[in-house]
């Protein structure tokens, strides 16, 4: 029997599950609200089971939005912690790779076709270098991806969490946390939930959200040098790129001072490739 591994992408709002045959391969996917997951080492399990060939199982990958630390990760924005060694004890004792989700979703850049990519800011001579992938969802994430001798190897952050300066602190996207604000408390969906409950003009909110979002990813790209381009992808990022109003973007994100001729030269793109978390840890499953 051809041997196959479960990958597993736990988000802020969804638990996406599916089995994966080799890279690029996704089959049987199913979807759980986070919110109502109990225990994941318990819905693995019951997705490994349902297969007839399940001692055929390598072991499991998992993407979580969170940081990795010694084995577990804690999702930043909800109470579940998943334990490597609590899934693999729930598989037979496999193997388990637990990974940051953006870190996850960044692997599968490299393998990008131009059908699986849409522009937002297109540009005729682009530069080469490091990428940036940017995931705005229920939070705000972001990963490098930087090419190295033995391939391509991705950085997982927490650029989210970044403050922003007064002025960027101010508008109409309210925030409920004390002190500083966050890129997150102003660009992601619990940002935007926040907003509904109060009053705003849906124009000047959608022009300050592209220009907020785009002067954010615009100095990433400067701390980070990733000159090989911008891909942003998430439900929130999905949602804005349908509306189309990106010149609010473009200028802020390349207004840069002296650097604004270098950032002409970096473009970006959405992801719309579906799963693109899942199929790149079908691509570092690490066994």
């Amino acid at each position: 029997m051809t041997s196959w591994c479960i990958v597993c992408d736990v988000g802020g709002t969804n638990i996406r599950i599916a089995r994966s045959d080799g890279p690029k391969q996704l089959s049987h996917l199913s979807l759980e609200a986070t919110a109502r997951c109990t225990s994941l080492p318990e819905a693995l399990q019951q997705f490994w089971l349902q297969f007839d060939d399940r001692e055929s199982l390598l072991g499991a990958a998992i993407a979580a939005a969170g940081p990795v630390e010694s084995g577990s990760v804690t999702l930043t924005n909800g109470p579940l912690t998943i334990e490597r060694d609590a899934v693999s004890a729930v598989i037979g004792g496999r193997p388990v790779a637990l990974f940051n989700d953006l870190e996850a979703t960044a692997y599968a850049v490299p393998l990008l076709t131009s059908e699986d990519l849409l522009p937002v800011v297109a540009v005729s001579n682009p530069t080469s270098g490091p990428r940036l992938v940017v995931n705005v969802g229920t939070g705000f994430g972001a990963a490098l991806l930087l090419q190295t001798t033995t391939g391509w190897q991705s950085v997982a952050t927490e650029a989210g969490h970044v403050t922003l300066g007064v002025l960027e602190q101010r508008g109409s996207i309210e925030h409920t946390t004390s002190g500083a604000v966050s890129v997150e408390d102003r660009i992601s969906g619990l940002a935007l939930s926040a907003a509904t409950s109060q009053p705003f003009d849906q124009t000047a909110f959608s022009l300050e959200f592209g220009e907020l979002f785009g002067g954010v990813c615009g100095n990433f790209v400067l701390a980070t040098g990733a000159w090989g381009g911008v891909n942003l992808c998430g439900s929130v990022a999905s949602a804005w790129c349908r509306a189309g109003e990106f010149a609010s973007f473009t200028a802020a994100f390349r207004d840069k001072g002296r650097m604004s001729k270098r950032m002409e030269c970096v473009p970006v793109s959405e992801i719309v490739l579906p799963q693109p978390a899942l199929i790149g840890l079908t691509f570092v499953r690490q066994f």
